[in-house]
């Protein structure tokens, strides 16, 4: 980031900080109004747990509405937050606690040390102020698991039409939630990678989706028979090193990283797509972890710029020196076939 850009950065993130205070200050004290906790779905082992979350201010009881303008209505509702910083809130799974303050943009981040079996366990987060509770839930990795999946969201287990601008926004902002389209067979496939494993293989869904959309994509997982994991998402808005989010290859390349870091004893599938920059960050991951890797699969989608295919194919041959099978494939039938060469679909 340039000079200047990185001045502009800063500028930016501080007006929008000054904004959301006065926002989220002047909504708190609305009647009908006050700050609730959204949870994100946890994950980590059996002796340490990441916790995410959110203060926001919400009215506390809504109103109803329906047809088009209710979908648009709901679109804009959850990228439009109205967040709450500084908010004192405790967390508390397994008999541990942990405590934290809302940062600026109101999010809070936890680091748990735990004694727990691996599976799902409930998570309490409750006001500290106000004594009101919500309840989310945390993923603890099964030490026995051997296989982890790491999935893209938009294009590639829904059909978002990143490709297509205009189709992007129609979907995003006017196709209701429950309407929005599956990628074919996805559900299946990871369903059956996760089955191989015993039932334990985790699956990440990694997106440079905003975090504002979790509980919509959550629900979009449940609707669709995907395997349920963490989700990792990315806060949209200036920031100290970028103007609007953080770039795609970056951030997926290192969030990867840390889970496989995390959990030295799995080895992992990437699944992506070709519309965005899905195979660059998959093959920074390779480079720097070719041994962790048993294969990434790209779903071609149409249409591509020009050459996007040839740089695919080109980071694929690259792949291969690595020994990372990197396909390009055009549905999740051709995955299968492949994983089942490497016996990653014998149960």
């Amino acid at each position: 980031m340039s000079q200047a850009s990185a001045w502009l950065a800063d500028a930016l993130t501080t007006a929008e900080r000054a904004i959301d205070r006065r926002i989220g200050a002047s909504l708190r004290q609305r009647p009908g109004w006050g700050v609730t906790v959204l949870p994100y779905v946890g994950h980590g082992t059996t002796s340490r747990l990441h916790l995410r979350a959110r203060t926001v201010a919400r009215p506390r009881r809504g109103r109803q509405h329906s047809g088009v303008g209710a979908t648009l209505l709901s679109a804009m509702g959850h990228y439009l937050s109205a967040e709450v910083a500084g908010v004192q809130v405790s967390a508390q799974v397994g008999g541990r606690t942990a405590r934290a303050v809302s940062d600026d943009e109101g999010y809070l981040d936890i680091s748990l040390s735990v004694d727990l079996t691996p599976g799902w366990h409930p998570v309490t987060f409750r006001l500290e102020d106000e004594g009101s509770a919500v309840v989310g839930k945390a993923l603890v990795v099964d030490p026995a698991a051997r296989l982890g999946i790491v999935s893209d969201i938009d294009d590639t287990i829904i059909h978002t039409g990143l490709t297509r601008l205009v189709e992007a926004i129609r979907t995003t902002l006017f196709v209701a939630e429950d309407a929005r389209v599956a990628i074919p067979g996805a559900a299946e496939f990871y369903t059956n990678l996760v089955a191989a494993d015993g039932g334990r293989a985790p699956v990440f869904y990694v997106s440079t989706g905003a975090w504002n959309l979790h509980v919509v994509l959550y629900r979009f997982l449940e609707r669709h028979g995907f395997p349920l994991g963490p989700m990792l998402m990315t806060d949209w808005g200036p920031g100290g090193k970028w103007l609007f989010r953080e770039n795609s290859v970056a951030f997926k390349s290192r969030t990867i990283l840390e889970r496989i870091d995390e959990h030295p004893q799995l080895r992992w599938v990437l699944v992506g797509d070709s519309g965005q920059h899905d195979p660059e960050a998959y093959a920074a991951v390779a480079r720097a972890r070719p041994d962790k890797l048993r294969a990434i699969y790209i779903r071609e989608v149409p249409p591509q710029s020009p050459g996007r295919g040839d740089r695919v194919r080109e980071l694929a041959e690259e792949m291969g020196t690595l020994g990372v099978p990197l396909l390009l494939i055009r549905d999740s039938r051709a995955a299968a076939e492949h994983a089942r060469e490497l016996g990653l679909l014998d149960v």
